[in-house]
């Protein structure tokens, strides 16, 4: 029941050139008998079944094998190192961010994991968060896939919302016959990091019917900084103490390289304090005091501000933030798959996937810092040494610096449970047109449970302790501070001290805390796709496409996190849904065929027209131009208009709790140093009532301000408009050369961002009035007029542009010893540029950026010799800088070095049904680069340094 398709070929063409390959070239039909069958493929990027062309746009493949190949055991990791793509959110990304903890997303272009759609078998799958729009990776299991093509280019004329960079398509097996055990492991050479991969394929193929099932089990261990010696031993930037101004000529900040020593900060795990006689002293184990043990402060800096004395590299009583650092946040999953095709007669075939996926993330973070002011010195827990030193110093009161470790680390687990399952029904309906039908129904449920948490309050209570009627308690005070009796229901604590806390105590200001969520996702959707009427160059193909789709998402924080009760930020339960219902429409019109100027010129048109609940009605549109001269060349135009409609999150976002530091800009020292907006600002401050003179009290200007992270349900569609222009040569006179060269660019309006607090808190004044976006987003004391409050709610503000040239080469050799195919894969940035605000000087341009190189590319070599192929590959980024703006005035250590890593691996048939694998990833064993920036940076550098992978596949 199988046929070769001419997809068929150009995939097994690629897997023959290597680990990714360019279908965008014209393989013309075969010439054969009257009654060869010929079949009609669709690709990603068209829903127009097509003979013999492939794709009417760029379209990458990368092969099954190629994964294999790679030493990889998740599909995320292979995506990140193309070019035209970027790290999404990853495992080494996502360590402290408790509600992505562990999920792996792609993000073409960088534009954001929220504008790069991923099918798989060309429809859509369910979000990996809730809230969100963007797929987890991890749900995919490596065993089902056959391919996955990457389309870039807006395609939301094709597919729909979130197609805005592109598109990732993952094919997955269609049937198996027999049984097959795929297992490996990867062991860097320093400890951590060490992964496990089990498969387990079976399945059958029958003359009307197949199948194939999957059961795959996945560890990636943690990988903690004190486990990278580049990293116990890493970079740190500090005030330079030579600095003056900005004009002296030194800058500002400059690096220690901490070589056989640590980093330290003075809170420590017993609490310390400075005394009235100018000495920093520790409370020790045993609750005495005694001074505070630290070398190697950093040396001090007449910097305005600096913290250089706050930190130090020698051994002390300070926190190592060593002690909780995950570089990689350790990752276990077990995904099951099966997919079932049935003929239910001639021609009409029905098919059955279903989906289920569990994975298990866990991190760590600090415990909490605290910093406790007005400590009364008559604490009961004191004894009549301790209160002699305070009472000999002349104090009633301290401030200590206190790193909450009752509990050791806050630690959170994150479980993800998935279940997808997808009906499907194609067939043929006469020899012009096909259809197909579907309907998806996808369901991820997410748990997080935090450990080791703080009702903030009741700590807070519990330290204040005193004696009354010869018992300990917890102070019940009067507004004037004065003891009234014990506070009800209260344990006091004792944190002067290592365990000297009560489980009494212990138990009453500690918790752990939880949070459930859930997203689901239904589609409806059905294509008829064949040829309309014949026109003078051919027949002019169409597809038209409906389509319904409903998202739901909810979130139920623990109480205590709803009503903010616990060292965490504040969050409301979530809930919201929304469905759109879309009817589309795509040509492929023929306008020359065999002609002396032209082998073929064909247009490509597409119109998508979109009814959301939430957002309203709205279209996206595609208009191509090909040109194929001859066999050795051809042309293409795309020009593309696509849209992202806003996620549940950004529409119906509860009011979730943050905090943020920053200055008000209404005080008058701000005002008079304001620059270019002082105008604006003064006038603005006192139409809002701030009098001339002002400034809020030194308190509010020490804390971090509170404020809420919110939806907007006034959110409007993003909208971009998008071009592709390029070529693709194979020459004759070389054979097996292929050149591919696309210039690209995308234009993004009414782009959805969430304002940081500054921009918030300074928007608002730095317009020409107060009728501004911002100012409704701020909250005044009215007796103060301090800032008591603001909102950071995403709003349709921001522009985005980006453009840059895609090249790749492909050449094959074949020798007397053997084939050798080699590939190159680059793409150029030539402009990256971002306004968040709306106000034309706030534009921002970031190409050349560590997070934005100019060029980034992948070369690949596969070597084939009857039974062994081997393949080296290696991963290119350009030399960069931290930041476009900064100068030498502002630090010494801006300019970040070229960065190359190289992969070796090789597969070996040993027998008819068992082939053994093995490699080195990271041959020369790199590091991140030597900057306090990047030194421990896993999202664009590798951290695992030199992994030997081992592995085999057993077929019975």
């Amino acid at each position: 029941m199988t046929s070769f398709s001419k997809l068929a070929i150009a995939v097994k063409s690629a897997v023959v050139l290597g680990a990714v390959a360019h279908t965008g070239a014209s393989w013309a039909a075969e010439e054969g008998g009257q009654n060869q069958e010929v079949e009609r493929i669709q690709v990603t990027g068209s829903k127009i079944k097509r003979i013999g062309e492939l794709s009417p746009t760029p379209v990458t493949v990368i092969s099954g094998d190629n994964l294999v190949d790679a030493g990889i055991t998740n599909v995320a990791d292979l995506l990140s190192e193309m070019p035209n793509s970027t790290v999404g959110l990853s495992p080494e990304t996502t360590n402290n961010s408790v509600f992505a903890n562990g999920l792996n997303n792609t993000d073409l272009r960088g534009l954001g994991t929220e504008r790069t759609l991923v099918l798989v078998n060309g429809r859509r799958f369910v979000a990996g968060a809730p809230g969100s729009s963007a797929v987890d990776l991890n749900n995919i299991a490596t065993s089902m896939i056959a391919r996955v093509e990457i389309s870039t280019g807006g395609a939301s004329a094709v597919y729909g919302s979130d197609a805005v960079a592109g598109v990732v398509n993952i094919i997955t097996k269609k049937s198996f016959d027999g049984m097959e055990i795929d297992a490996s492991t990867s062991q860097p050479t320093q400890d951590g990091g060490e992964s496990y991969y089990t498969s387990l394929t079976f399945g059958d193929e029958g003359e009307n019917s197949s199948f194939i099932a999957n059961i795959t089990y996945t560890k990636n261990e943690q990988l903690r900084g004190d486990q990278r010696d580049f990293i116990r031993n890493g970079v740190i930037s500090l005030d330079h103490p030579d600095n003056v101004d900005n004009e002296d000529g030194i800058p500002g900040r400059t690096t220690l390289d901490r070589e056989g020593s640590t980093s330290l900060f003075i809170y420590s795990k017993n609490g310390d304090f400075f005394a009235n006689d100018g000495g920093h002293y520790a409370f020790g184990d045993d609750g005495s005091i005694r001074p505070f043990a630290a070398e190697g402060f950093l040396p001090a800096s007449s910097t305005p501000g600096s913290r250089n004395t706050q930190y130090y590299t020698g051994e002390g009583d300070g926190y190592s933030f060593l002690e909780h650092k995950y570089v990689r946040t350790p990752l276990e999953r077990l995904n099951a798959s099966i997919n079932v095709n049935y003929d239910l007669a001639e021609d009409h075939s029905m098919a059955f996937e279903m989906t289920y996926s569990n994975t298990s993330a866990y991190g760590e973070s600090s415990p909490a810092f605290f910093y406790l002011g007005g400590n009364s010195t008559d604490n009961a827990f004191f004894d009549d040494q301790t209160k002699q030193f305070f009472a000999d110093q002349g104090m009633d009161t301290f401030n200590a610096y206190y790193l909450a470790d009752l509990f050791g680390h806050r630690q959170y687990d994150q479980k993800r449970s998935l279940i997808r399952g997808a009906l499907s029904f194609e067939g043929i309906i006469n020899d012009d047109w096909s259809y197909d039908a579907y309907i998806t129904k996808g369901h991820v449920q997410s748990d997080t449970t935090w450990y080791g948490e703080l009702f903030e309050q009741r700590f807070r209570d519990a330290i204040d302790a005193v004696e009354i009627d010869g018992n300990i308690v917890c102070a019940e005070r009067d507004a004037d501070g004065e003891v009234i009796g014990a506070k009800a229901g209260c344990s006091p604590l004792n944190i002067w001290g290592k365990g000297l806390a009560s489980q009494e105590a212990l138990d009453y200001v500690g918790t752990d805390a939880t949070r459930r969520a859930s997203i689901d996702q239904t589609v409806i959707a059905g294509t008829v796709s064949g040829y309309m009427f014949e026109l003078p160059a051919g027949p002019l193909a169409a597809a038209f496409s409906a389509e319904y789709r409903e998202e739901k998402s909810s979130t139920l924080p623990d109480p205590a996190m709803r009503e903010g009760l616990i060292f965490n930020n504040q969050s409301d339960a979530l809930k919201g849904e929304f469905d759109v219902t879309e009817l589309a429409a795509e040509f492929s019109v023929p306008v020359v065929v065999d002609t002396f100027f032209a082998d073929e010129v064909y247009f490509e048109l597409a119109y998508r027209y979109m009814d959301y609940s939430s957002t309203g009605t709205d279209n996206a549109w595609k208009v191509g131009f090909n040109y194929v001269l001859n066999d050795e060349l051809r042309f293409r135009i795309n020009r593309s208009k696509s849209v992202r409609a806003p996620s549940i999150s950004e529409l119906y976002q509860p009011a979730a709790q943050t905090f943020a530091s920053f200055d008000d800009p209404c005080e008058q020292g701000e005002i008079d140093n304001a620059g270019e907006y002082r105008e604006n600002i003064e006038r603005n401050c006192r139409a809002a009532g701030i009098p001339e003179g002002w400034a809020p009290s030194n308190l509010w200007k020490s804390t971090n301000h509170p404020g809420f992270v919110v939806g907007n349900t006034e959110l409007d569609n993003e909208t971009a408009n998008d071009w592709t222009i390029g070529f693709i040569y194979t020459p004759e006179f070389v054979e097996d050369l292929s050149i591919t060269v696309d210039y690209w660019e995308f234009d993004i309006e009414e782009m959805i961002v969430s304002p940081e607090a500054l921009t918030v808190v300074n928007g608002c004044y730095e317009f020409e009035s107060l009728d501004n976006p911002y100012c409704d987003l701020i909250e005044r004391n009215p007796e103060t007029l301090e800032i008591d409050n603001f909102y950071q709610k995403p709003v349709n503000a921001a522009t985005s542009f980006i453009a840059g040239t895609d090249v790749e080469i492909n050449y094959g050799l074949d020798t007397s010893f053997g084939q050798f195919n080699f590939r190159l894969v680059s793409t150029y940035l030539d402009e990256r540029t971002q306004n968040n605000t709306g106000k034309a000087e706030d534009e921002r341009s970031y190409q050349g950026e560590y997070h934005r190189p100019r060029w980034k590319a992948r070369f690949m070599t596969n070597y084939y010799w009857e039974d062994l192929t081997v393949a080296l590959a290696a991963n290119y980024r350009h030399a960069t800088v931290l930041d476009r703006e900064w100068t030498s005035e502002d630090n010494d250590y801006n300019d970040v070095p070229s960065y190359t890593e190289w992969d070796l691996t090789a597969r070996y048939q040993v027998l008819d049904n068992l082939e053994v694998r093995g490699g080195v990833l990271n041959v020369f064993d790199r590091t991140p680069p030597r900057n306090p920036v990047l030194y421990d940076d896993g999202e664009f550098y590798d951290l695992d340094g030199r992994t030997l992978t081992v592995g085999f596949n057993y077929k019975f």
